[in-house]
């Protein structure tokens, strides 16, 4: 692959050119993707997400406390712009999201539940990868990268869990079983000036009896910090990482440039000329109905 110049940044992420090899037991459909965000980044983060590899995928959910005509957010009344706000909205929302897969016929449901903020790159591809092993009406709650923190609904104690920042996966029976103790384990339960929310779901996970699935690939840096964080050699083992966490939106642009370019590299070399035709269609397709968006948003200033 031949990199463009703002794209010389990533030359730390691995950069396979061939042996691709695609998911089966999941597609794309299967993950609903749940993005907590705040108004304040609709036109920046946000944005950036939707028309880059969120442009690609079929459901997911804008988690925040204000509609915008111009993004599909999911109201959490009330939940407030500041960063415990996300407390809410994850808590709150899960149970929004809920009730709307229920009332979906069961064959239309999604299967997982990816939990992330809107400054985090998802790979999907590599990431339906990861799940190959897992069995969706089972139990499981699936993230990496993971740290120690107490429980502060509890005394003493200490709990692993995922980075928020890589984002963590429920599968449905998980998030069917959380159902009935999210409302009274944020309201009666959990600190409500404490904004670790990735902790504090991980607390309740344990609280109902479920540990972490730990897997590969789940980073909750850019490439560059996780270098510096945990080794070329690390990072490099990891030939399909699920997502970078702490992308800007110009980096959200390029990085989702340099994955396609891979994955179209990867595809010619292999001489898979099915696949690589379906991707480039989608791409196409996408590509125009961004630019019609852009179209309706944008208002350019008088030429003067």
């Amino acid at each position: 692959m031949q990199i463009h110049p703002t794209l010389l940044k990533f030359r730390l992420i691995p950069n396979p050119n061939q042996n691709w090899l695609k998911a089966h037991r999941y597609q794309e459909s299967d993950i609903a993707f749940v993005i907590y965000t705040s108004s304040k980044f609709y036109h920046t983060r946000a944005m950036a997400l939707r028309d880059t590899w969120l442009s690609r995928v079929t459901n997911y959910y804008f988690l925040s406390s204000k509609p915008y005509s111009n993004l599909p957010v999911t109201v959490i009344k009330n939940a407030g712009e500041d960063y415990v706000s996300n407390m809410k909205k994850i808590f709150y929302g899960l149970q929004l999201i809920y009730g709307q897969q229920i009332s979906k016929p069961l064959n239309e449901r999604q299967k997982w539940y990816y939990l992330i903020g809107c400054d985090t790159y998802v790979n999907v591809r590599h990431l339906l990868k990861r799940l190959e092993s897992y069995d969706y009406q089972q139990i499981y709650y699936i993230g990496g990268h993971t740290g120690h923190e107490k429980c502060y609904d509890t005394p003493g104690g200490s709990i692993i869990f995922p980075s928020g920042g890589g984002g963590f996966l429920l599968s449905f029976k998980l998030l069917e079983k959380l159902q009935v103790n999210l409302t009274d384990y944020l309201e009666n339960k959990w600190p409500n000036t404490n904004p670790m929310s990735d902790v504090a779901l991980a607390c309740l996970i344990k609280r109902i009896g479920h540990n972490l699935t730990q897997v590969e690939g789940f980073w909750s840096h850019t490439p560059a910090q996780m270098v510096q964080f945990d080794g070329f050699a690390a990072v490099q083992k990891v030939i399909e990482p699920n997502n970078w966490h702490y992308v800007m939106p110009a980096d959200m642009i390029n990085l989702d440039e340099f994955y396609s370019f891979q994955y179209v590299d990867r595809l010619a070399n292999d001489q898979n000329l099915e696949e690589m035709v379906e991707f480039i269609r989608l791409f196409i397709k996408k590509h125009y109905e961004i630019l019609r968006k852009k179209h309706k948003e944008c208002t350019l200033p008088p030429v003067t």
